[in-house]
């Protein structure tokens, strides 16, 4: 692998394990972090409700998707910037730190404004012009994996963004594509240990897309 398509990422050239921080909450080396909440946004009840519950389990990082990537146009696409709008209304109310995936490169910015965390979604790993906005904010950003990217790929999408001038990249294991049908996706585990020897950036993982069903 070639550390210099990932040299401001890359354990090789900057050994010392980055930190990022939010709010009073750090991801990073020597820190566990729980970030609960909904799918996407579909009201203010369903946030309110949620955020209640999320609080009283004392996690600090409440996630909700204003904007949703779905396979088929007629699927609920999520509320758009009225969801952002309820999102940071509901965070604010329930002192949690807000974090929400963004699709659009045009909406970077209204939603750094008005969300803590963003996200890149697995879909988007490679959305390049979007990588290239998610740089221009200072938001800490979540990068996750495509569904079929070799780590190489995902090494260099995180590039995009930190070569655009934003350092605080977190990586999200969330799952590959593989052959069998019955699982939602595999959760590549053995990718987590293997990005710590390549990488100095902060890294957690989803485990509820690849499960993806409530009895599993």
């Amino acid at each position: 692998m070639k550390h210099e398509n990932f040299k401001l990422s890359s354990i090789q050239f900057n050994p010392k394990k980055l930190e990022v921080k939010i709010k009073g909450v750090t991801f990073g080396p020597n820190e566990i972090q729980l970030i609960m909440g909904p799918c996407a946004i579909e009201s203010q009840e369903q946030l309110e409700e949620t955020a209640n519950e999320v609080k009283k389990a004392g996690v600090k990082i409440f996630r909700a998707c204003a904007f949703k990537a779905r396979t088929y146009p007629y699927s609920f696409q999520g509320l758009g910037e009225k969801g952002l709008d309820l999102l940071a209304e509901v965070g604010t109310k329930y002192n949690l730190i807000t974090e929400t995936e963004v699709m659009d490169p045009r909406m970077v910015k209204v939603a750094s404004e008005k969300v803590d965390i963003l996200r890149v979604g697995a879909r988007n790993m490679q959305n390049f012009d979007l990588l290239k906005e998610m740089g221009k904010v200072k938001n800490p950003v979540i990068l996750k994996n495509g569904m079929s990217a070799t780590i190489e790929e995902y090494l260099g999408a995180a590039e995009y963004i930190l070569s655009s001038g934003n350092p605080n990249v977190i990586l999200c294991e969330r799952g590959i594509r593989s052959f069998e049908t019955e699982e939602r996706f595999c959760f590549d585990a053995l990718s987590i240990p293997i990005l710590k020897t390549l990488t100095n950036l902060p890294i957690i993982a989803d485990p509820s897309h690849p499960a993806g069903k409530r009895e599993t």
